[in-house]
């Protein structure tokens, strides 16, 4: 075991443990107390190499533990992002001591600051680093998120646009304007915007499916596009209706105009700073949301261009297995959000039972009111 400083003066320890390299801080900027804590550290280590004693941990170490695990999985980076007011608040503390309660403060000390949908990311990141640990390492240490009161799953959000709002949101994206009513440069829009926005409409794909979409994985014979870039993670397949394809072809004309070396449906037309022409166009947000300005739309995302797409099929009556399948849920529970958005369904299947007491007469009821007259 070695001792090292940090650059803030505190002192810890490293060493070699299973392989891997552990860090733990000690907890102090005094080198005497520093070697005092790393006698006990390695007192503790030896115990549990000798006699099988559980060593204690510290919360960055799990933490370390559990993004080596998943540094090549999709999502790393915000995953990196929500263990960040996780390591804010638990900083050097010791596992022992995170205890439910501890986690039930740190659901306090997010609220107000975050969304519950937030504050339930977290500490399923929190979770799920201690779920690791104990399968996959076999710590033995107690996952306090499972006895924590945490917020509960939030609603999920349904936000979409009329077929006038859709057609506004295009137009600004197809010709923007600065503040003063002048049409914006060539250099300072967006030439993708308003065909990205028609495909995600057309075809209720992810922002990340479409703006990695390649022409390799486009198939106008049969009318299907092949997704790499997945939630999922596998590769999936989607129709495309008539609209799609004039945009796909829209994108193709424009592709050899300008860079018919481009392998992306939405690639750079021009040199912008690290990104290339021809190369692929990581984001929109900015843009879309001075489109969404322009066409005096309010509280609507890129991600409700798939809401949109959802609920516009459901309010034409197409079915919710129908509608999932093309969302590619797995499971139909996953559209059920979509729902309210048909109430007729409800009135049609309710209308099929129409029974009335006045218009229903049992044949015995009948049989014993006639006896009733003849007796008399």
């Amino acid at each position: 075991m070695q001792l090292f400083k940090e650059r803030n003066g505190v002192y810890y320890v490293t060493h070699q443990q299973h392989g891997r390299q552990i860090r733990r801080s000690l907890k102090t900027k005094s080198k005497h107390i520093a070697k005092q804590r790393l006698a006990k550290y390695e007192l503790e280590f030896h115990e549990a190499q000798l006699f099988g004693r559980e060593p204690e941990r510290g919360f960055r170490q799990l933490m370390e533990t559990y993004l080596e695990a998943r540094k090549n999985t999709r999502g790393f980076q915000r995953l990196q992002s929500g263990v960040k007011p996780l390591l804010a608040f638990f900083g050097n503390s010791e596992l022992s001591a995170i205890t439910p309660a501890e986690v039930e403060r740190y659901v306090a000390w997010r609220s107000g600051k975050v969304k519950d949908g937030t504050i339930k990311r977290e500490t399923g990141i929190l979770m799920a680093a201690f779920n690791h640990a104990i399968k996959k390492h076999g710590w033995k240490v107690a996952n306090p998120c499972t006895s924590a009161d945490l917020p509960s799953d939030p609603r999920g959000r349904v936000r979409y646009l009329t077929h006038p709002e859709a057609s506004r949101l295009i137009q600004a994206a197809r010709h923007p304007i600065m503040t003063g009513g002048r049409p914006l440069g060539v250099f300072n829009k967006s030439p993708v915007l308003a065909d990205f926005i028609e495909l995600a409409l057309n075809t209720g794909c992810r922002k990340q499916e479409l703006l990695g979409l390649k022409w390799s994985d486009v198939d106008l014979s049969t009318r299907l596009l092949r997704l790499a870039h997945t939630k999922a993670g596998r590769w999936q397949t989607v129709p495309i209706n008539e609209e799609a394809r004039k945009v796909i072809l829209r994108r193709m004309r424009r592709r050899n105009e300008v860079c018919p070396e481009s392998p992306y449906v939405f690639f750079h037309e021009v040199q912008r700073g690290n990104a290339r022409k021809g190369g692929r166009v990581h984001d929109l947000k900015k843009s879309f949301k001075a489109a969404c300005k322009q066409a005096e739309i309010s509280d609507f995302r890129i991600h409700d261009l798939r809401h949109t797409f959802a609920s516009w099929l459901v309010m034409e009556g197409v079915s919710l297995f129908k509608v999932s399948k093309l969302l590619r849920h797995e499971t139909v529970a996953m559209t059920e959000r979509y729902a309210h958005l048909s109430p007729d369904h409800l009135h049609d299947a309710i209308e099929r039972v129409n029974f009335s007491a006045e218009n229903q007469r049992s044949p015995n009821v009948e049989a014993m009111r006639s006896t009733k007259r003849l007796v008399i």
